[in-house]
């Protein structure tokens, strides 16, 4: 469970060697309201060693071993990414991801207008044939990491400004993997701060208000929608959930990348004309409601849902329960720690690339 912020720096080798900068920084949180309001400085005080578990499970994978084999062994671990091992260097050197899978049946589909076998690809190919094939066609963006001794901040802004989801923090003498950090695992990091804070202003206005989340061009689709056209949406909008709607085009589900992963599992990769519904059927836990807020929720509201939850992204509902936008963990990042760093393009991508762990009845 996460922790309650210290009044003073916590004596470990890391905040020793960090010495009286590192002291400064406290003082300054726990003294100065103005700099307690700023969840920026909170991660600029924080290296990324600190989220790093006393015990935990790391699963990597080695260049040589079948995709098929890879994407089962994600499912069966229950994660969503693995480092790629080269024997041959010594040296970590990509992340598969469920985005991997989705690459894979989408190229297959449509690369150059012309089927290509999916089978081939999915048991016959090993992981290190894959990156050839995707660097290729510019989908593999290669290994990036960090430092442990870097800070949050450093981290929050690789995920944001890179456009990725996972970072890999690698220890730089062994050259060893150490965690991986995502949004989620940051925001756990800064929850209590956030609560223990004397908030500012703004975290009481309307996220719309605010401008956080999407809300334009919202993609829905129905029951009856085919698997080809979820995949456009992943691929090309890179957008990782999409709200599922019935006939009143009222949010009924949502289908995420990571219910992607489960037609590796159940050997359906190669019928992209199943409907959503027979894809949703797929899943371990056929039962799944969808979290919502509405765009009149606060700034806190929606991070404490959000937080509580342990989910990736709320979809924003109006009184109808029509979809009205999507808010993430990534805009929610966006706004608290970069509002004046970073600006959103209509391009980026609109929500986590992650699924759903838990979801709720509307409220």
């Amino acid at each position: 469970s996460p922790r309650s912020i210290p009044n003073s720096p916590p004596q470990s080798p890391l905040y020793r060697r960090q010495g009286t900068k590192q002291a400064k920084i406290f003082e300054d949180i726990n003294e100065n309201c103005q700099l307690i309001n700023t969840p920026a400085l909170f991660l600029q005080s924080k290296k990324c060693y600190d989220l790093i578990p006393n015990s935990g499970k790391l699963i990597v994978f080695d260049k040589n071993l079948l995709v098929r084999k890879a994407f089962t062994a994600l499912i069966a671990h229950g994660t969503r990414a693995a480092p790629i091992w080269d024997s041959s260097c010594q040296a970590y050197t990509g992340m598969l991801t469920i985005t991997d899978f989705i690459n894979i049946l989408h190229q297959c589909h449509q690369r150059e207008g012309k089927h290509v076998n999916i089978a081939n690809i999915i048991e016959n190919k090993t992981i290190e044939e894959w990156k050839i094939i995707s660097e290729k066609a510019n989908v593999n963006k290669g290994l990036i990491s960090i430092d442990p001794m870097e800070t949050l901040f450093t981290a929050a802004k690789i995920l944001l400004e890179k456009k990725i989801h996972r970072l890999p923090v690698i220890d730089p003498r062994s050259g060893n993997t150490l965690y991986i950090l995502t949004h989620k695992r940051i925001l756990n990091h800064i929850y209590p701060y956030l609560i223990e804070s004397k908030l500012d202003s703004f975290f009481y206005i309307p996220i719309q208000n605010l401008g956080v989340g999407t809300y334009e061009d919202v993609k829905q689709l129905k029951y009856d929608s085919k698997l080809l056209q979820a995949m456009e949406f992943f691929a090309k909008t890179k957008i990782s959930a999409i709200p599922i709607v019935d006939d009143d085009l009222k949010v009924v589900d949502i289908y995420a990348r990571f219910d992607v992963i489960t037609l590796a599992s159940r050997g359906k990769y190669s019928d992209m004309d199943m409907t959503i519904r027979e894809c949703l059927q797929l899943r371990s836990s056929q039962k799944v409601e969808v979290l919502t807020c509405r765009a009149t929720d606060s700034l806190i509201a929606v991070i404490k849902a959000i937080y509580s939850a342990q989910v990736h992204r709320l979809v924003v509902v109006d009184d109808t329960k029509h979809v009205v936008g999507l808010v993430s963990l990534s805009d929610l990042f966006r706004f608290l720690v970069f509002r004046s760093h970073y600006t959103k393009t209509p391009e980026e991508s609109i929500i986590d690339e992650e699924s759903h762990f838990q979801q709720f009845e509307f409220g």
